[in-house]
């Protein structure tokens, strides 16, 4: 058997990364024929909305064999809304290759997954893809490269523009033309600056050989402490060829990379080779639903041997699970095999307990690798059935679309009575409501989700509650009088008792403040709950026969309510913090959004060529935000939001707000 090579394709959407794929495919004799994403006969992208909107939507895997060895290829999305599965892309392969497109350049998306693959050290290489369809200022694009990578490059092929064809160099052969000699001598430096000795002989010859130039650039690559560069087309096959080659000449295979840490049994970090002959080990990097196979799960090994038919030991949940027939992946198309070697990517279906990013191994040799960080979404809308009587059904697909894409998160919000789907953007929402109905049969109503204000106090008061009831038979008697003060924000509430003397009997102290429990949920300006308050139970008064713990209930409510009319209410908004980031030519632009939605700015900081812009905005303003800077940036701009703190409302918007609620609430009487 062969080595296994495992490779990720990354980087911006429209860069041509799916079309890299096919071309690589082609290249090694695994299709016959390339097909394009605008025909939408890819191999990578199989999925009806992905062929409809020309996009790459989910992870997807492909492989081909060479003189024994076996390359996996998988793709990932460019948009930063399908930041989930270029997170799972991640999770599962060994090589990044960061593909630019010549005409889009460093943006938005390849920073942020660039930060995320540097942080994993994950050896990596630059294909600049699309070089067919703009004049390339190379030395222009070198700097911009060189400028945001910060590490040493080494150019490996550069394209020569002959009448309207390209000839792509290759710098290791020595063929070096006389308008890139800089560029040479910049990449034979870093080269040599790999090895000590091969660096003393560089600076007596100035030269290095070719052999000496293969031990250091494969040492390099597999330390992380260098980055290739190669130029191409992919729709073209401008510069495959040459790619291919190095993808099989100087790139690491996965027993040749450091071994791969995990947490044993003892809670204390371990390492597992990654070779066969050692216990198995590896993790779920993708879950997918599929309407007739069910469950399929993307499965990556570490180390040891996955066999087909057999147990694994699910050493994140401590359980066990039977493996069924493993499944080498062709886009969709799924190719039995019986066994499985460390840095294969291969599918299984029907899984029972197994989730997304669980470790699996060897039950007498148990490892935990640890899992990613899954963004939060910035983007909610409510949604309900469009149907009556498919809540059960809607419910069923919520878990699996919830399990299937870490970065979607459903839940009810109990103080607005809404079920909401929260997303990275509004495209990653757009498309998976429209999940419900192609993957689980059921469809849905998408609504913007009302906004949960809350009411609090601002000045101190006394308040008297008096419930007095006489029927036929045993009245109902409750006293209590109480102290309502405003506590810092973010305080909740809390309740003192400090009845002496018997005023009001022990048993009927819980139920005055469950009476106000209850009543601060409905507040008294709009109906939202109160917060950030306290109350001070000091008197009252009772009746041996008709008092009881309803009339004490009763009491409690009607004395908060009394009082926080005169407590100076105000309603409170909740504030996200926003994290923004653009390119320098709209930081402007992105600012005067800022300030028109009642936000402020907070820091400023530079990361590459674009500008991350932090502040803080009322959530209520941020409706539509998505679709507002993807015009004011022409695409270029990204953001992301999480919950900071509440905030008083301004009386001009509260009024509004409170008289909006009045007229619901007579809508519904």
């Amino acid at each position: 058997m062969g080595k296994i090579y495992n490779i990720g394709l990354f980087g911006e959407s429209k860069s041509g990364k799916t079309t890299l794929g096919e071309s690589l495919l082609l290249q090694a004799g695994a299709i016959d024929r390339m097909g394009t994403t605008n025909q939408g006969n890819t191999v990578l992208d199989f999925e009806a909305e992905e062929k409809e909107r020309q996009i790459s939507i989910s992870l997807a895997v492909a492989y081909f064999k060479k003189n024994d060895n076996i390359f996996y290829i998988v793709d990932t999305p460019g948009y930063m809304d399908f930041i989930g599965e270029q997170i799972s892309g991640i999770e599962g392969v060994d090589i990044a290759v960061i593909n630019i497109g010549s005409d889009i350049g460093i943006d938005v998306g390849t920073e942020k997954l660039w930060e995320i693959i540097k942080g994993k050290n994950i050896p990596s290489f630059i294909f600049v893809n699309k070089i067919d369809v703009s004049d390339i200022n190379l030395n222009s694009l070198w700097s911009e490269i060189e400028s945001f990578f910060g590490k040493k490059l080494a150019l490996i092929t550069y394209p020569i523009k002959k009448g309207d064809n390209f000839e792509i160099v290759n710098i290791l052969q020595n063929q070096v033309e006389e308008d890139i000699k800089g560029l040479f001598q910049k990449t034979m430096d870093a080269i040599a600056e790999l090895d000590d000795n091969v660096m003393e002989k560089y600076l007596e010859e100035g030269k290095l050989e070719k052999e000496e130039i293969s031990k250091c650039l494969k040492q390099g690559i597999l330390k992380a402490e260098i980055m290739p560069v190669l130029f191409g087309s992919s729709l073209k096959l401008i510069g495959i060829k040459e790619l291919f080659d190095f993808i099989q000449n100087y790139l690491p295979s996965t027993d040749e990379l450091p071994p791969v840490k995990g947490i044993g049994p003892d809670e204390k970090e371990i390492e597992r080779e990654r070779k066969a002959e050692v216990p198995l080990s590896g993790k779920v990097i993708k879950t997918n639903f599929d309407p007739l196979a069910g469950r399929l799960s993307y499965l990556r090994v570490f180390s040891g041997v996955l066999q087909s038919n057999s147990q694994i030991f699910n050493s994140s949940k401590n359980i066990k699970e039977r493996i069924g027939q493993l499944y080498r992946m062709m886009g969709k198309k799924q190719e039995p095999v019986e066994s499985v070697l460390p840095g294969e990517i291969v599918t299984v279906t029907k899984l029972q307990e197994t989730e997304t990013f669980d470790s699996f191994s060897d039950p007498s040799s148990p490892i935990v690798f640890k899992k990613p960080n899954i963004p939060t979404g910035a983007v909610s809308y409510s949604i309900t059935p469009k149907i009556k009587g498919t809540e059960d059904k809607l419910g069923n697909a919520l878990n699996k679309i919830v399990e299937e894409d870490l970065t979607i998160n459903v839940f009810r919000d109990e103080e607005t009575g809404e079920t909401l789907l929260t997303g990275i953007g509004d495209l990653h929402i757009e498309i998976t409501t429209k999940k419900f109905k192609n993957k689980f049969g059921v469809e849905v109503e998408k609504g913007i989700p009302k906004i949960a204000y809350k009411e609090t106090i601002t000045k101190e008061v006394n308040a008297e509650g008096k419930f007095k009831k006489q029927t036929g038979g045993r009245g109902q008697y409750g006293h209590c009088f109480i102290k309502i003060e405003p506590l810092p924000r973010g305080s909740g509430f809390e309740f003192v008792d400090k009845i002496f003397g018997g005023a009001i009997p022990r048993q009927y102290i819980p139920s005055v403040e469950k009476g106000i429990r209850q009543a601060m949920k409905k507040g008294v300006l709009a109906g939202y709950p109160l917060v950030d308050f306290r109350v001070t139970l000091y008197d009252g008064t009772y009746h041996p026969v008709d008092s009881s713990d309803i009339a004490f209930q009763v009491a409690g409510s009607m004395a908060l309510q009394k009082g926080v009319q005169d407590a100076g209410p105000i309603l409170l908004e909740p504030i996200v913090n926003v994290e923004i980031r653009v390119p320098q030519e709209f930081v402007g632009d992105v600012i005067g959004t800022i300030n028109a939605k009642r936000g402020k700015v907070l820091d400023m900081t530079i990361i590459g060529k674009n500008q991350v812009i932090k502040g803080q905005v009322p959530l209520s303003e941020m409706a539509n935000y998505t679709n507002e800077l993807r015009s004011i940036t022409s695409g270029k701009g990204s953001y992301s939001i999480s919950f900071s703190h509440y905030e008083p409302v301004p009386s001009y918007i509260a009024e509004k707000i409170i008289a909006e609620r009045k007229k619901e609430k007579e809508k519904v009487q």
